[in-house]
């Protein structure tokens, strides 16, 4: 998860074959009050967006082309207008990761891959 600026506020390491959706309820959402978050087609869910919101939340899930609750086109507009920047920091993150991560334990892993986003962090 990113502000708008483009700056990592939480990060999950889970594995390929997790749904975005079931990674996404593991997450510890510590956001103000009436935060938004945007999220792309992989966390559409509406029970999910109905207990965002009853949080105060509004969570705004990109919508697949033949869904029968699109978005308006304003809103999905604004919605891939902000995934730009998630996307953009992901590449950036995983550039500076490298194509391959070198590591004994699965731990060691973690520890790469954390302190990667950390010093993206810092140097943004």
């Amino acid at each position: 998860m990113t502000t708008t600026g483009g700056l990592p506020v939480e990060v999950m390491l889970a594995p390929g074959s997790e749904s975005d959706i079931a990674a996404f309820r593991r997450l510890s959402l510590d956001l103000p009050p009436a935060a938004t978050p945007f999220a792309d087609r992989g966390y559409l869910d509406q029970h999910e967006e109905a207990l965002l919101g009853d949080a105060g939340l509004r969570l705004i899930a990109l919508r697949r082309s033949n869904s029968r609750a699109p978005l308006p086109a304003w809103l999905t507009y604004i919605a891939r207008h902000e995934r730009k920047y998630i996307e953009t920091v992901f590449s950036q993150i995983a550039a500076a990761l490298g194509r391959a991560v070198h590591a004994v334990t699965a731990r060691g892993f973690e520890l790469k891959v954390f302190l990667t986003v950390l010093a993206y962090t810092i140097t943004v």
